[in-house]
């Protein structure tokens, strides 16, 4: 009778473990937990915030955005780090280009197609695209799978990055 004792609490202690591991995992990706996320004093609609970053990664963020504009930024920041920081920095050239300045080179018109299929835009004849694709050894961006709110949200969050915060909610209506 002991032994099965032993064996329950080593069973019910692992399972346990795995649990918490687990959920360690699904914080650190921002998919659970309990982190307070900043909340807007007035009930003025737009998208509800993403998950709660950690202090460290806020902390480059331009802290003028209020509201769904800075909720679009730390949306967007993680956006950016989990789809583009891969190939992108916002002052400097890596894989692809630097992407500050992105939205006063490009207008969010054609920054959405581009994300999302970025060879059909070349394919297009689009001339500044065609030069992009040219200038990166026509090495080709991947597509993605993101809605507009998502890309205009990395718009916001590099925007917010020059100083200056992308109108949000205007960026995605015009589309």
């Amino acid at each position: 009778m002991r032994l099965s004792s032993v064996r329950f609490a080593l069973t019910v202690g692992m399972a346990l473990i795995v649990v918490l591991f687990g959920f360690t995992l699904l914080s650190a990706a921002g998919l659970a937990g309990f982190a307070a996320q900043e909340t807007a004093t007035t009930a003025a609609p737009g998208p509800t915030p993403g998950p709660a970053l950690p202090a460290e990664s806020t902390s480059t963020l331009n802290r003028s955005a209020a509201g769904p504009e800075m909720a679009a930024v730390v949306a967007g920041d993680a956006l950016f780090k989990n789809n583009c920081a891969q190939c992108h920095a916002l002052h400097e050239q890596v894989v692809g280009p630097a992407l500050a300045g992105l939205s006063m080179r490009r207008p969010m018109s054609w920054i959405l197609p581009w994300v999302k299929n970025s060879s059909k835009v070349v394919a297009s004849g689009d001339v500044y695209a065609e030069a992009l694709f040219t200038k990166f050894n026509k090495q080709q961006m991947p597509s993605f799978v993101l809605s507009d709110k998502e890309i205009a949200s990395i718009v916001a969050y590099i925007s917010s990055n020059e100083g200056r915060v992308v109108a949000y909610e205007a960026s995605v209506a015009a589309h």
